[in-house]
């Protein structure tokens, strides 16, 4: 009996793998097909990829080897972004070193405005373009500049703010603005030594070329020690009287 119920199980497993099979054998079969011409193709692509990879950071760095501006903005169309805007960001690089410092700002200008730029390297180029900008126009460059000092998402931020205390103090000889930027960094955790150095030098550069700067941050606190030391003595003169009208009462 135990025999018979197990041919009659496995005729109607038989029976359902043959049902399913003529209902659904193209697609089962389809579908086999796509996971494995998939797999074949995913791993074709990561081959190519990675020759891509290769032959295109060759070029980039034969043309960075060069140091030709020209050359690399010829060889960067052809680079994928990211490679793209390092070639790019060289030549500005190159330009500078030949004192063509349109050429360059051209450039950090096309970087900042393509919207495949990475972030970082976008707020590098705004830093730039404020930088250079200061050289010729020192007023439209102290408000860049600002701007970038003012971005919490900036990551040259603190630089930022660095060359806005240099150009509060140099340009409009705002010393007090200047070292309140000064504060500001200082204040910041983390702080890399050559920026705290610098900050610290030109605080105390300041604070000789405007000592009035240094007055009016001090004046509180000598005033209070003043306060203080009125208090002290007007309490030891209480104290004396008190004591003497305590005599004359016993008398």
């Amino acid at each position: 009996m135990a025999n018979f119920l197990a041919e009659v199980d496995e005729a109607l497993k038989r029976e359902r793998a043959e049902k399913l099979w003529k209902d659904y054998g193209g697609v089962i079969v389809g579908t086999i097909l796509l996971i494995i011409l998939g797999t074949a193709g995913i791993s074709g692509y990561r081959v190519w990829d990675k020759g891509a990879k290769t032959t295109q950071t060759e070029k980039f760095l034969e043309a960075a080897e060069a140091r030709n501006p020209e050359t690399l903005i010829e060889v960067a169309e052809s680079l994928r972004p990211g490679l793209k805007t390092l070639a790019l960001w060289r030549a500005a690089g190159a330009f500078l070193d030949q004192g063509k410092q349109a050429e360059a700002l051209k450039i950090y200008r096309d970087i900042l405005a393509n919207t495949e730029t990475p972030t970082d390297l976008k707020h590098l180029a705004a830093f730039q373009i404020a930088r250079l900008t200061a050289r010729e126009n020192p007023e439209a460059g102290l408000a860049l500049l600002e701007k970038s000092a003012n971005d919490i998402n900036n990551p040259w931020a603190i630089l930022a703010r660095l060359d806005v205390a240099v150009l509060q103090a140099r340009h409009k000889k705002n010393f007090q603005i200047a070292r309140d930027h000064l504060s500001i960094i200082l204040q910041e955790t983390d702080l890399p030594v050559s920026v705290e150095r610098k900050a610290r030098s030109l605080d105390s550069l300041y604070a000789i070329e405007a000592p009035e700067t240094t007055k009016a941050q001090k004046a509180p606190t000598v005033q209070s020690s003043e306060n203080e030391d009125t208090q002290s003595n007007t309490s030891q003169t209480e104290s004396k009287d008190a004591k003497q009208n305590e005599k004359g009462g016993a008398q």
